[in-house]
């Protein structure tokens, strides 16, 4: 009797965990780790920089809580901002770093990936998600 109400209460720890687990939600946390209010604005942000960051790698989809987020974010004037920002700085660096003869025979090799890709398209036609 007692090894079957063992086994009970291991299932029903399974199951309240799965429940639970399915039902986290950013909106439900009011307060992070360090105290500080979150928002969905913020955890939506934190996300999308640790992505770019690659601190978070891997990922299949954007967080559901965050889809309407990083489509406006794509979709602004600030992420053409950013990109614009980012192709400076790596032609600055290029001409800083190289040593270009200048005699029409330098060139430069890319691997084509999201460095050269825009994924806004693909996003896009995802529904940013």
């Amino acid at each position: 009797m007692a090894r079957n109400f063992g086994f009970f209460l291991a299932i029903l720890g399974l199951f309240l965990g799965f429940a639970s687990a399915s039902n986290w939600n950013i909106l439900n946390q009011k307060k992070g780790k360090y105290g500080l209010q979150i928002t969905l604005k913020n955890y939506c942000e934190s996300w999308r920089m640790n992505v770019e960051l690659h601190n978070i790698r891997e990922f299949e989809v954007v967080p559901e809580e965050c889809v309407q987020y990083i489509g406006k974010y794509m979709t602004s004037t600030q992420y053409k901002v950013d990109s614009e920002r980012t192709i400076d700085e790596c032609t600055v660096y290029l001409y800083t770093s190289c040593d270009f003869k200048k005699d029409g025979k330098d060139a430069w090799i890319f691997d084509v990936d999201d460095t050269l890709l825009s994924t806004v398209p693909y996003y896009k036609k995802n529904d940013f998600g």
